[in-house]
């Protein structure tokens, strides 16, 4: 491998991102060969089939981005949602992703601790939000979907964690009307308005 070859390597880290497709090598001009030397010499780090990062820059990139890259459908959820709104104290342990339930669960790499979630289409889709993490698209539930999902799983997670939720997100920024949406169309306003008046009255 010519020192030419790994600048061009390098360069494609600078603009193309911190995580790179087998597309983009390909496009560049190295084949399976090329890139097996790459990783062999260290210049390529595999995140998993088809993704790569820069060893060098590795620690650099945060979880999240490498996240959003390599898994476009994933929604982080619950408790990893619920710390990005500051809506509970509980600090996860795993970061929480939901996926369509019809998707295959992917190949996850050996240093990531994910908590993979699955929901049906329509569960699935209500209240995502895209954020920018370094320049690349995260997909996020909102405030309210965060806080309607912790009250579908209160009997797993704890009824406590769901109400800290709730009461964190009624002491800040909130669209009533917009939680009211999701409770109705993720079935649990029944379960929902007990909590919700007790903090209203």
């Amino acid at each position: 491998m010519t020192d030419c070859r790994i600048k061009k390597v390098n360069n494609l880290f600078k603009t193309e991102g911190p995580v790179i497709r087998s597309s983009i090598l390909r496009t560049a001009g190295f084949c399976g060969k090329d890139t097996d030397e790459l990783i062999r010499l260290g210049y390529l780090h595999r995140l998993r089939r088809g993704y790569y990062a820069s060893p060098v820059k590795l620690d650099d990139i945060d979880t999240y981005t490498i996240l959003s890259v390599i898994f476009p459908d994933a929604v982080i959820s619950l408790f990893s949602a619920a710390q990005y709104h500051d809506l509970s104290s509980v600090i996860p342990q795993k970061i929480d992703i939901t996926l369509p339930s019809h998707k295959r669960v992917p190949v996850i790499p050996d240093d990531f601790q994910l908590k993979i979630h699955k929901a049906i289409p329509q569960i699935y889709e209500v209240g995502i939000q895209t954020v920018k993490k370094d320049g690349h698209p995260l997909k996020i539930y909102d405030r309210e979907r965060t806080v309607c999902d912790f009250f579908r799983m209160r009997l797993q997670i704890g009824k406590d964690c769901a109400f800290e939720v709730l009461k964190n997100y009624m002491a800040g920024k909130k669209h009533l009307q917009k939680l009211t949406e999701y409770a109705e169309r993720l079935q649990i306003k029944g379960v929902l308005y007990p909590y919700l008046e007790v903090l209203v009255a």
